[in-house]
């Protein structure tokens, strides 16, 4: 007969176990989930960041090409027309503007194709940031529930103060409360004194 009154509180620690490792598991595949995200995350702004360099690259090769051929046909223009020597100062000065322009715009496609880079990088280093936010963040939710449990099994493990004990009556306030079986507790108007 002993036996099979023990075999409950066997079964009910055996399930707290299992329960326990479930929290535990659960946490460090959370943990584990938020990394990989986090690192796809970051994979995912690594591979912008060099696109946008390749692009910003392509993009000054394309100005500059097209640079050259507007100041050859503004060249040809000028230089073409009748009387008009390359030593003269107006229409060679607007020239070298242009060219000082064309080369301006080509650069600032390059310099935008690297910020964008170096933006989505960014962005990946925070992924990495908030990913290993978020696995701590798991492993403490975790270790919490598995203190909860702890505590709801084995209490704070301290001595209980006198007349909290099952069944002993208690004080709460000015009325003496007894606690019931079944529903809530009422307060015992006839002990009040």
């Amino acid at each position: 007969m002993a036996a099979a009154g023990a075999s409950p509180n066997y079964a009910g620690g055996a399930l707290m176990g299992i329960q326990a490792i479930g929290t535990i598991a659960g946490a460090f595949m959370q943990a584990d989930a938020a990394k990989a995200q986090a690192k796809a995350a970051a994979a995912a702004a690594e591979y912008n960041a060099v696109l946008a360099e390749m692009e910003g690259n392509a993009e000054e090769r394309r100005r500059r090409r097209g640079s050259r051929r507007a100041l050859s046909s503004q060249f040809v223009q000028m230089a073409g027309k009748s009387g008009v020597m390359a030593e003269e100062g107006g229409w060679l000065e607007r020239l070298t503007q242009n060219a000082a322009e064309y080369e301006t715009n080509a650069l600032n496609a390059s310099i935008a194709g690297r910020n964008t880079a170096r933006l989505n990088r960014m962005h990946g280093a925070n992924a990495i940031r908030q990913g290993n936010m978020q696995a701590g963040a798991a492993m403490l939710t975790g270790a919490s529930r598995l203190g909860g449990m702890a505590y709801s099994l084995y209490g704070t493990g301290s001595r209980k103060p006198p007349g909290t004990e099952l069944g002993t009556p208690y004080l709460q306030g000015q009325s003496r409360q007894v606690p019931a079986t079944g529903g809530p507790m009422a307060p015992d108007y006839s002990r009040i004194g």
